[in-house]
């Protein structure tokens, strides 16, 4: 049973807030026009509005990440061991540069698990976290269910989209797959693409069937 999204209040539960997909520029406009942190990741406004939701007064809900003057690390000062935090650790090309040889690579791209992992940590303040958690997630030891992760579930709806080979019988594929995504977004299932929602929403997509 498809239901309504919801408009946001501060009279909304959190059980049907985080029911309900929401854009981040719109958990940044909610957050704006509560006085709530409005920068960041699409996972840290969420948990600004879950943390006004569950009662907590706006002048008690700070923004996760701090900023530091720490000057970023040089390579060679960097090892598995290396703490996250207040290190002057950063993924920038020093830390690239540590990678690709310790991967013996000529070029180093940080996936975006790494960059992942890091946003948690900075939110989480977990001091004990270390390049070596960069490692595990770049070689996929570590990638847990996470906010973060939930933030990519419309293009993970569009990949999967494209790799069923009944997609392949319409013409503007990502006009088709927005159709049903707007179906599946403000409704209450999983926010995953199947092969079934073709069927389902076949009259909102007929006219986009190739002859």
């Amino acid at each position: 049973m498809m239901v309504d999204r919801p408009c946001f209040s501060k009279k909304l539960s959190v059980e049907d807030f985080k029911r309900f997909y929401w854009y981040k520029t719109e958990l940044a406009q909610i957050c704006k026009d509560n006085q709530l942190p409005s920068y960041g990741t699409k996972a840290e406004l969420n948990q600004y509005i879950i943390q006004y939701l569950s009662g907590i007064p706006q002048s008690q809900i700070k923004t996760v990440r701090t900023s530091t003057h720490i000057s970023p690390l040089k390579t060679e000062r960097i090892n598995p061991q290396t703490k996250l935090l207040a290190s002057g650790f950063k993924l920038n090309a020093e830390a690239r540069k540590f990678f690709a040889d310790y991967f013996q690579m000529s070029k180093f791209s940080f996936k975006k698990s790494m960059a992942i992992k890091m946003r948690q940590v900075q939110s989480d303040q977990d001091t004990s976290a270390t390049v070596q958690d960069l490692i595990d997630a770049y070689q996929n030891k570590t990638l847990a269910d996470n906010d973060e992760e939930h933030t990519y579930q419309w293009n993970n709806f569009v990949k999967d989209f494209n790799h069923d080979e009944r997609s392949k019988n319409y013409s503007q594929k990502m006009k088709v797959a927005a159709i049903i995504w707007s179906k599946v977004r403000d409704g209450q299932t999983d926010k995953t693409y199947r092969s079934q929602l073709i069927d389902q929403y076949q009259s909102k997509i007929e006219k986009y069937r190739k002859i």
